[in-house]
């Protein structure tokens, strides 16, 4: 099974768990934070008994990255982990997409693959661990704070350290934000008169 059920929550609810996270990480405004160092360095200081664990490719088969509990662990494939080392965007991402499942699914282990594919077809996509997770990772790495300093996707991935892919769909997610908050009526007021 490459998803799971788990408690519901909302993109609203995963974007305050990932600001609260980057801020127990000391990582609040960072636009790219050193992931690896993360998951090596300062979750095991929040996490006690925390391990990135990197494991031969071979031994790990199509699986990228998963996270056990028990101790509580994340193992990542070497090929993945030394992509991450060199900023690459996916990578970056599977690293934030583990990390997602370790805060927000404890407990439940996970497994990401290549070529993952929804096997549990009744789970409806706020309940699903693999949206939240993925929801999480996208959030963690490009918050709206950070994204909406840049105006267009290719800023984004160049500064976030994300795939141009990834970047597009969090820049439309934003620009949608953006066209629907409407401007403060005193800043409204103001661009009227300047404009008669």
């Amino acid at each position: 099974m490459d998803d799971y059920r788990v408690t519901p929550r909302s993109a609203k609810e995963i974007e305050a768990t990932t600001l609260a996270w980057r801020d127990a990480l000391g990582i609040s405004h960072d636009w790219a934070p050193d992931v690896v160092r993360l998951l090596e360095v300062r979750v095991p200081k929040l996490v006690k008994q925390f391990a990135l664990v990197v494991r031969p490719d071979e031994e790990m088969a199509d699986i990228e990255a998963y996270t056990e509990f028990d101790p509580p662990h994340i193992a990542v494939r070497d090929s993945v982990y030394y992509l991450a080392r060199k900023r690459d965007g996916r990578c970056r991402m599977t690293f934030a997409h583990e990390l997602g499942h370790l805060v927000m699914h404890p407990g439940i282990a996970k497994l990401r693959t290549e070529s993952a594919a929804r096997t549990v077809k009744d789970i409806r996509f706020f309940e699903s661990a693999e949206w939240q997770a993925k929801k999480f990772a996208s959030l963690f790495l490009m918050p709206e704070h950070i994204v909406v300093e840049f105006g267009n996707a290719h800023q984004i991935a160049e500064c976030c350290q994300v795939s141009t892919q990834a970047a597009l769909i969090r820049f439309n997610e934003i620009k949608h934000l953006r066209a629907a908050k409407p401007l403060a009526t005193c800043v409204q007021e103001t661009i009227n008169d300047l404009t008669e």
